[in-house]
C-alpha cells in the first residue's frame, strides 16, 4: 500500500514525457516535488478511484491530529455529519463533470472537534485520460471564519450606530422632514441631518463621502460629530461650508497619509424659515434640490461651490427662494439615485424629477418609497451601487 508521494509517480509514470533523460534526473525531480508535498502547508489526502485513502501528508495530521492510522480509511471517517447526502452527491458530480471542485466542508479532527476547510479535490488521471486517484488539499480556516463572523457582528453593530445618528422625522403645523438611507454595503458614506435653529428656521444637510463602505462611514461619522455646533454657530449656507470645508481639509489634505487626501466629500445645506417663507441654500458639489410645487413645476436649486475638502479655501455663491407655504415639496438626494452606465446624470435626475413630481401627493415616506423603486425601473437595474440617500421635506 504506497503511502509515498514518489510510489505514485514511479508507478504510474507521471514523469513519462522525460524517460529518455537519466535516472538520476528524475529521481531528482521526484525528489523536489516530494519534499514539495511534504512541506506545503496545506493538508493533502490523496484516495483511489473507491475512495480509499492512500496516502497524507504531514500537514494533513496537523490539522486533522490523523497520522498513518488513516491510510486503508475513507474520509467517511472524519465526516462531520453537517452536510446532507446531497451536498455529497452535488461536489462529487462536479469532480466528475469539470474535473476539479472547490469549496468549504465541515469535517471533524481525531479528537471529535468540528473544523471548517476549504477544500479542492482534483482527478489525477493516466495518459490515456483513465481515473487513477483523487487528491484533495484542505486548510483549516475556522478561526478564519470565526473572525469574519466577528467583524459581521461589529458591522452590524456599527450600522446601528450609523443609523441611529440620522435624524428623526419632524412633523408640525410649519414643516414636515422625513429621510431615507440605503447603503450600498452594510456600513456607508451617506448622512443627512435637520436642527430647529430656533423656534421658525431649520437647517437641512445631505452628506455624500466619496466611495462607500467602511472607511466612507468613517469619514461620514467623523463630520456628522461636527454638524450640531457650526449650523448652531454659523447658521447661514456660506459659513457653514466654510467652516465645514476648513474641518474636513484639515482632517484629511493636511495629513501625512496619502490615502487621506483621497477623500472628499459633496454637500447639500438648506435654511427653511417659516415664518418669511423663504430659503436660502447652498451645494457643494452636489446634485440640485428639487423644489416642487402642488402644480407639478419644478425648481432646480443649484447654486453653490465646489466639494468640500478639495481646497483649503473655497467661495461660497448661495441662493435664495421664496416658496408658498403648504405647496411645495423640497427634494434633497445624493448621486447614488442618478448614477448608471451608459447613461447620462441629467436625463436620470429628469426621470428620478419626474417620478417625484408624480408621487408628490402621497405621504413623505411612501413619496421617497415609491420614487426610488421607479427609478431602480428606469434604470433597468435591480439594484444600485452606490449609497442612496433621500430627504423630503414638506413645506
Amino acid at each position: 500500500m504506497p503511502k509515498n508521494l514518489e510510489d505514485f509517480f514511479l508507478e504510474h509514470k507521471f514523469f513519462s514525457s522525460i524517460t529518455n533523460e537519466s535516472d538520476r534526473n528524475i529521481a531528482g525531480r521526484l525528489l523536489v516535488a516530494d519534499k514539495l508535498f511534504q512541506n506545503m502547508l496545506e493538508g493533502v489526502f490523496i484516495t483511489d478511484t473507491t475512495g480509499v485513502i492512500k496516502f497524507i501528508n504531514p500537514a494533513f495530521s496537523r490539522i486533522t491530529d490523523y497520522g498513518e492510522e488513516i491510510i486503508g480509511q475513507t474520509p467517511r471517517t472524519f465526516q462531520s455529519g453537517k452536510h446532507d447526502a446531497t451536498f455529497y452527491q452535488s461536489m462529487w458530480q462536479s469532480v466528475e463533470q469539470n474535473g476539479k471542485w472547490e469549496g468549504e466542508i465541515w469535517n471533524k479532527k481525531r479528537n471529535g472537534e468540528l473544523f471548517l476547510q476549504q477544500t479542492t479535490i482534483t482527478i489525477i488521471k493516466n495518459e490515456s485520460g483513465q481515473a487513477l486517484y483523487y487528491a484533495a488539499v484542505i486548510t483549516d480556516i475556522t478561526e478564519r471564519r470565526k473572525a469574519e463572523e466577528r467583524l459581521k457582528d461589529d458591522l452590524l453593530l456599527a450600522k446601528e450606530v450609523q443609523k441611529s445618528a440620522l435624524s428623526q422625522p419632524i412633523h408640525n403645523e410649519s414643516i414636515h422632514i422625513a429621510g431615507m438611507y440605503r447603503p450600498s454595503e452594510l456600513l456607508g458614506g451617506d448622512m443627512y441631518a435637520w436642527y430647529q435653529i430656533d423656534s421658525h428656521r431649520y437647517g437641512i444637510i445631505m452628506i455624500d463621502v466619496m466611495g462607500h463602505g467602511v472607511a466612507s462611514a468613517l469619514v461620514c461619522m467623523s463630520v456628522r460629530s461636527l454638524l450640531r455646533g457650526i449650523i448652531n454657530t454659523f447658521i447661514e449656507p456660506e459659513r457653514v461650508l466654510e467652516e465645514l470645508n476648513k474641518h474636513v481639509y484639515s482632517l484629511f489634505r493636511e495629513k501625512e497619509s496619502s490615502q487621506t487626501k483621497n477623500y472628499y466629500l459633496t454637500c447639500a445645506y438648506v435654511v427653511v424659515d417659516t415664518n418669511e417663507h423663504r430659503i436660502r441654500y447652498a451645494l457643494a458639489g452636489h446634485p440640485p434640490v428639487f423644489l416642487i410645487s402642488t402644480d407639478g413645476d419644478v425648481n432646480l436649486l443649484e447654486e453653490g461651490t465646489v466639494p468640500l475638502g478639495m481646497l483649503k479655501n473655497i467661495v461660497v455663491k448661495t441662493g435664495n427662494y421664496q416658496y408658498t407655504p403648504q405647496h411645495a415639496w423640497m427634494v434633497l438626494y445624493t448621486d447614488g439615485l442618478i448614477e448608471s452606465e451608459g447613461k447620462s446624470l441629467r436625463g436620470n435626475m429628469g426621470l428620478l424629477k419626474n417620478a417625484l413630481v408624480k408621487n408628490r401627493s402621497m405621504n413623505l415616506d411612501e413619496m421617497m418609497h415609491h420614487s426610488i423603486a421607479n427609478q431602480l425601473t428606469e434604470l433597468s437595474i435591480s439594484t444600485f451601487q452606490d449609497d442612496v440617500t433621500m430627504v423630503v421635506a414638506k413645506l
